[in-house]
């Protein structure tokens, strides 16, 4: 591996630091429909029903709380160097663009993910790539713990899991998938119905097993939206690696369409 792409890898993985039809015709439906509804039987929750579409954009201060470098080395060697990024300013307009200013003393990185592009500038880099089947790459307010429909409607998949506890209480619980990646790994969400932000989002790798974990705590209410302001990522072994702390947030204040821009 060379060293530019080495420190690709390590820009792309500071982001994360710092994202059905019917076959019946209408008449049966819509008698199946009246019974459903006669005997009390309720549609199964999707996740859609826990997205935030009031949400239009989005910014915040990022700031790293405490890491563990052996930790975090667990996860995968690249987290070491993308924890020395302490500082960074995210920001995101639906649909699915995304921009992360940071910086480690005097060193600073910017990437941008504007739909199936994304660009990369700083240490020496200055790079434009189609990310177009790599949804891994294509971060979004699911790492900051809330779902929007840009995001689903990404090409992605997802199945209701049934409620299960989490912290002491039963919660909505979803395994969701990439439709347009081969072999795509498998991603296991647990979500609060009432303030619909994620409380957990478990990463597998392809080949099955935990890679790691995000926990998302302390949530306030922006412009009408619940966004956690601490974000804590566990590895395999369940041992914090690293925390992150959102401040100074902001939701639809009209981000323009310039800060995008590849």
């Amino acid at each position: 591996m060379n060293a530019d792409q080495t420190t690709c890898d390590i820009i792309e993985v500071t982001a994360t630091v710092l994202r059905r039809s019917s076959v019946l015709g209408g008449a049966a439906a819509a008698v199946l429909l009246a019974t459903g509804l006669a005997g009390g039987v309720r549609a199964e929750p999707a996740l859609s029903d826990y997205a935030q579409p009031a949400l239009r954009d989005f910014s915040a201060a990022a700031s790293i709380v405490s890491k563990n470098d052996d930790e975090l080395r667990k996860i995968d060697n690249s987290y070491v160097q993308s924890y020395r990024f302490r500082e960074s300013l995210i920001q995101y307009k639906e649909p699915m663009k995304l921009r992360v200013d940071a910086k480690a003393g005097f060193i600073s990185i910017r990437y941008v993910i504007n739909g199936k592009r994304k660009s990369t500038r700083g240490m020496g880099l200055n790079k434009v790539k189609d990310i177009t089947g790599r949804p891994g790459e294509e971060q979004s307010m699911l790492d900051s713990g809330v779902i929007t429909p840009g995001f689903l409607a990404d090409a992605v998949a997802a199945r209701f899991l049934g409620l299960q506890t989490l912290d002491k209480r039963k919660v909505p619980a979803f395994e969701f998938w990439y439709t347009d990646e081969p072999n795509s790994r498998h991603h296991f969400i647990w979500v609060d119905p009432a303030k619909r932000y994620i409380l957990r989002h478990d990463v597998h790798h392809r080949s099955g097993g935990l890679k790691m974990r995000f926990v998302y705590q302390q949530p306030t209410q922006v412009g009408g939206v619940w966004i956690p302001t601490r974000v804590g990522m566990y590895n395999a072994e369940n041992r914090l690696a690293g925390l992150t702390r959102y401040t100074n947030i902001k939701v639809n204040t009209g981000l323009s369409e310039s800060l995008f821009r590849i």
